[in-house]
């Protein structure tokens, strides 16, 4: 039997942003290739202390894996929301009843979180015992793309272990293709538009325009050459957004991704770089980041090294060769659109 593990958000506060967006998609895609959910069934343990919380964990997911046997198998996306500290222990008693487990990666904190000095050591202890452990413990894991493969291969992961995801999927409901897009048209940006994550947004130069869709903006410190939208369901997303391009970028640097958030973007897949091919739009990504390689093996964007690039080398393309980005951003949107990626890697899986 095929299984993957179902998680709950236990609070989902912030149902306007894409938070639980690619879990839930990855979700629906395994339903239809013929998955089971095993679900893992929690008591509020925000309000529990560390043990009594880990204690509650571990035991609902003894409970989800108690009747998984020798050639099942199991997808877990990774990281667990409800992290456990016995994942490791419990992922080894799968292993030796012969059920095969895979990751599908969706962060690595230890990557995300490398240069923050004032992580508690509760924190960095969590993500070795669930991180560095657990991926020596599993069949087979999913990452990102080929660099975050070669990260795992130096933490000491098998290389045959582990396949390319690419990008990942983003369903999109009632779907409607775009039509009139002109490389002049302002530039989108989506997603979390926190200071923390998105700074950049209130240092921009004064050309290119953006339309900016998202929670977080101080609409106060809006720059001339900003339209915000404000915030949307994100199966509602995609229909809202208008521009040219749909920008990867985090940081609070114009100049280049700078920052925990920045940094990461050399080996993740920005979740709202789906979100804006799965719509229509082509990318524009940082040079150095991971999705670059993607991104212009696709032809399905633009890469540039600093935001102050990005007016002189949108005017240099001509419009066939925008036209041709944007033929390249649909083709590869609908394969997104499809679940192509995700049923891709699965395949190499096995």
């Amino acid at each position: 039997m095929k299984y993957y593990l179902k998680e709950e958000f236990l609070h989902d506060n912030n149902a306007k942003n894409a938070g639980n967006k690619a879990r839930n998609d990855v979700e629906a895609i395994l339903n239809k290739l013929g998955y089971s959910p095993l679900k893992v069934l929690v008591d509020d343990w925000y309000q529990m202390n560390v043990l009594r919380a880990q204690i509650h964990k571990y035991r609902a997911l003894f409970r989800a894996f108690k009747d998984l046997k020798k050639n099942d198998e199991i997808i877990i996306q990774f990281p667990l929301l409800h992290h456990s500290l016995f994942l490791n222990h419990l992922l080894k008693k799968l292993k030796n009843r012969g059920t095969d487990v895979y990751f599908l990666v969706h962060d690595l904190e230890t990557l995300r979180f490398v240069n923050d000095k004032t992580l508690p050591f509760r924190m960095k202890l969590r993500m070795k015992l669930t991180e560095s452990d657990t991926f020596r413990s599993v069949t087979g894991i999913i990452a990102h793309n080929p660099v975050m493969k070669s990260v795992l291969v130096d933490k000491g992961v098998v290389e045959d272990k582990i396949v390319s995801l690419g990008i990942f999927d983003y369903l999109i409901p009632d779907f409607q293709e775009k039509s009139g897009q002109t490389k002049d048209q302002p530039i989108i940006v989506a997603g979390n538009l926190a200071k923390e994550k998105a700074g950049y947004l209130y240092t921009l130069p004064e050309a290119p325009s953006y339309n900016l869709y998202g929670v977080g903006f101080d609409e106060s410190r809006a720059l001339a050459n900003e339209t915000y939208f404000g915030s949307f369901l994100p199966d509602e997303l995609p229909a809202a957004l208008e521009g040219g391009f749909g920008l990867v970028w985090d940081g609070d640097s114009v100049e280049t991704c700078s920052g925990f958030f920045g940094e990461y973007l050399r080996y993740n897949n920005s979740h709202k770089a789906s979100l804006y091919l799965a719509s229509g739009f082509p990318l524009v990504v940082w040079k150095q980041s991971a999705l670059s390689h993607f991104v212009l093996e696709k032809g399905c964007g633009i890469v540039v090294e600093s935001l102050h690039d990005l007016k002189e080398t949108i005017d240099n393309l001509s419009d066939a060769d925008y036209q041709d980005l944007v033929d390249n951003a649909k083709r590869v949107g609908q394969e997104i659109r499809e679940g192509h990626y995700l049923k891709t890697a699965l395949k190499h899986l096995a």
